[in-house]
């Protein structure tokens, strides 16, 4: 194919323009109150064009035959899900049940079609891990900017309606941005750890700084635990190589900006959106902490202190569960519950979007638990999720074991941080959702993946 090259840079490239997608998607809802946003039609279009080349590449490469394979193999348990639960729900909505359909297979397309880019950009000798490490700076540069001018203008979109405060800029999904900003941390980390060869490079980490202040003004957990994870591997993947490979300034000196930022993350922490909201969780929860704070009462007569007994309240693990999963955990319950009582063809194949849901009421829709391995569970049923999940993880396993077992040569910054940005995508995923089931999401986490796997040779034509 002639143009095949440019197609594939091109398709690298819209990975800059993730951050402009939803932006005017945030408009298309809140400005012209349309359900059709700029960010469906472009993510559809996107998804068309990869599936499109892949048929081509199939004709005469065999890894795209493969894929193509494994693609047919879901959307065929996906037809027979629509047609069995079309006569076991009722009621069934069929516009919704196709629309997270739509959600649910585009992270695998994402996979195959980034896994055909970076191996024709390997073979054609095109640096595409530094070509993608640009464009997530890209990305993370007009995130923090709209994050900054619309805090300063007074436009941002508020993410909490009550009680607790964040803003997500004039991005619409805070979940959604949240989890994007995360995944993206790490690679603005890696862009610096490459470029700062001494201290006074320090301008390299400006990048991370802006988008980790971003990420504060969310006020969610996800936003804060992606800073702190990101920083602590950077510390630690740091020192381990300077004791274990080599002691030269430029590792001293990353390891060195690494801790005074968790210093300064630390310090900083009582005034983050996150930490007054953690409190007002925990008020709704009706959970006291005391610090010492009471003054102490004396006897007028013996002058001893009068030290009054107060009955102990358990903090109980109901609470526990609610402050870490903000009540995923009783709509979990309610799916496993409904799965048990489903007909073996459910339990196979899936109870589609949202389970078998009753009719909602007035202004109200079915909802997901928003635990994406759940919810994709539930939704596909053994068959479906397995089917579903045999790609990704079957190079998981193999990129695993090729880790461990060449850890000598696979310890590096580059896998540290490709990495870290996997697990996090993959553990916002697990808890918090809106990962693999939100296409805004899901591009960046196979991007990542993909490359890892092409980079490590555990993908090859």
């Amino acid at each position: 194919m002639k143009n095949e090259k440019t197609f594939w840079l091109f398709a690298l490239a819209f990975i800059i323009w993730q951050p402009v997608i939803d932006v005017l998607t945030s408009a298309s809802l809140l400005l012209l109150n349309i359900n059709l946003t700029v960010g469906v039609i472009a993510r559809v279009l996107f998804m068309a064009a990869i599936v499109l080349m892949l048929l081509w590449k199939a004709r005469h490469r065999g890894l795209a035959r493969k894929y193509i394979i494994y693609l047919i193999g879901l959307a065929a348990v996906i037809v027979i899900n629509i047609a069995l639960n079309l006569n076991v729900k009722d009621p069934y909505y069929i516009a919704s049940e196709l629309k997270f359909f739509n959600k649910v297979v585009y992270f695998p397309i994402m996979f195959v079609g980034f896994s055909m880019l970076y191996l024709y950009l390997k073979r054609v000798h095109v640096p595409f891990k530094e070509k993608t490490t640009t464009y997530f700076l890209y990305a993370s540069l007009i995130i923090s900017a709209v994050f900054i001018v619309s805090f300063i203008t007074g436009t941002s979109l508020s993410n909490y309606s009550h009680t607790k405060i964040g803003f997500t800029g004039w991005f619409f999904a805070g979940n959604e941005i949240g989890a994007i900003m995360s995944i993206i941390l790490p690679i603005t980390a890696l862009y610096a750890i490459e470029r700062t060869e001494r201290m006074k490079e320090w301008r390299y980490w400006v990048p991370f700084v802006l988008l980790a202040i971003s990420m504060q003004f969310l006020g969610t957990k996800v936003g804060y635990g992606g800073i702190l994870v990101v920083l602590l591997a950077a510390f630690f993947s740091m020192l381990i190589i300077y004791f274990t490979k080599e002691r030269t300034e430029k590792i001293r000196s990353n390891m060195l900006i690494s801790l005074i930022l968790i210093a300064v993350l630390a310090v900083t922490t009582p005034i983050t959106p996150v930490f007054h909201n953690m409190f007002a969780h925990l008020s709704l929860l009706n959970i006291e902490l005391d610090f010492g704070s009471k003054e102490k009462e004396f006897d007028s007569e013996t002058g001893e202190e009068i030290i009054e007994e107060e009955p102990e309240e358990d903090i109980t693990n109901e609470q526990i569960q609610n402050l870490v999963f903000s009540s995923r955990e009783k709509y979990l319950q309610e799916m496993k519950d409904q799965f048990v009582e489903a007909p073996m063809s459910q339990k196979l194949f899936g109870m589609g979007f949202a389970g078998n849901y009753e009719e909602p009421e007035p202004g109200k829709t079915p909802r997901m638990i928003e635990m994406d391995f759940f919810d994709l569970f539930f939704s596909l049923g053994i068959i479906g999720f397995l089917t579903m999940m045999s790609l990704p993880l079957y190079y998981v396993i193999r990129f695993l074991i090729h880790f461990i077992r060449n850890i000598n040569q696979t310890f590096t910054p580059v896998n540290v941080m490709y990495g870290v940005a996997f697990i996090l995508g993959l553990g916002i995923s697990a808890t918090a959702g809106h990962v693999l089931t939100a296409p805004a999401v899901s591009i960046y986490v196979a991007a990542v993946m993909a490359l890892l796997m092409v980079r490590e040779g555990i993908i090859e034509e």
